[in-house]
């Protein structure tokens, strides 16, 4: 067996018992590839490595362990993260493969349509304006399903003020919930799997590396919060329009934030 992959399968049997243990409420659908979260997890450490000198002199010295540990946690939870995923892996059928891509086309319509006129038709409404920039489009399948979900609500959140007013109806709303939430459960495997099984263990990974990743990114952009390279540098699971630097350097390998919370 490939060495690399010995050390995930023993990285993911260690860490099973702590996966196990997290809180149902807390867990998230995985919203990007293992592949992304690996090139993502490689540029954070290179960039922040640099910074662990400044811990002890801008964070408590709690805080600056908690977040030292979160630092030599981002590659072990990643690994994790990407065995999880491989465990789930299994042959599609021939119509399972016809309804994915189907629904693939379909979503991404949805996604596309919703935004492009919400733009517009939120324009003087703060709040969902608000709202629509904190959903940053990604360029992924589950971006798109995600997206379209969000943008979903959004619109009924806002119906009385945006009805008529756009070529959208009530009927497309309920189109896009419906097939991008089948989407989601396609590329899943069902809703809420049983716990323990392959497809919630690789939930609980996802959530221990996002939880992980998230602490390190929000803190690197922090302390570099005088670097106007600071987005580039600390790219954000979900791609910012604002990101295109750092964008190319995670495509390459494929065909202003608040002060850390404790």
């Amino acid at each position: 067996m490939d060495p690399q992959a010995t050390k995930m399968n023993e990285l993911f049997e260690a860490k099973r018992p702590a996966l196990l243990a997290l809180p149902d409420d807390i867990l998230l659908r995985p919203r990007i590839s293992r592949e992304r979260a690996a090139r993502l997890t490689g540029i954070l450490r290179r960039e922040f490595e640099p910074l662990l000198p400044l811990l002890q002199s801008e964070l408590s010295a709690s805080r600056a362990a908690d977040r030292a540990a979160d630092f030599a946690a981002l590659e072990p939870n990643q690994l994790v993260f990407y065995a999880a995923d491989l465990a789930v892996e299994t042959p599609w059928t021939s119509d399972q493969k016809a309804r994915r891509g189907e629904l693939v086309a379909k979503v991404r319509s949805h996604d596309e349509t919703l935004f492009g006129w919400a733009k517009p038709a939120f324009r003087t409404n703060k709040e969902a304006s608000t709202i629509l920039s904190d959903i940053q489009r990604g360029r992924g399948i589950r971006d798109d399903a995600d997206d379209t979900l969000r943008l979903v609500s959004l619109f009924r959140s806002h119906w009385a003020s945006v009805n008529g007013k756009t070529p959208i109806t009530e009927a497309d709303l309920q189109t896009a919930e419906a097939e991008a939430t089948e989407l989601l459960q396609i590329l899943d495997g069902g809703d809420d799997p049983p716990k323990g099984s392959p497809r919630d263990l690789r939930r609980r990974a996802y959530t221990a590396w996002h939880r992980t990743y998230a602490e390190v990114f929000h803190l690197g952009r922090y302390l570099s919060r005088h670097d106007s390279a600071a987005a580039r540098r600390f790219p954000a699971i979900a791609p910012e329009r604002s990101e295109s630097d750092a964008d190319d350097e995670l495509d390459a390998a494929e065909p202003a934030p608040a002060p850390p919370g404790g």
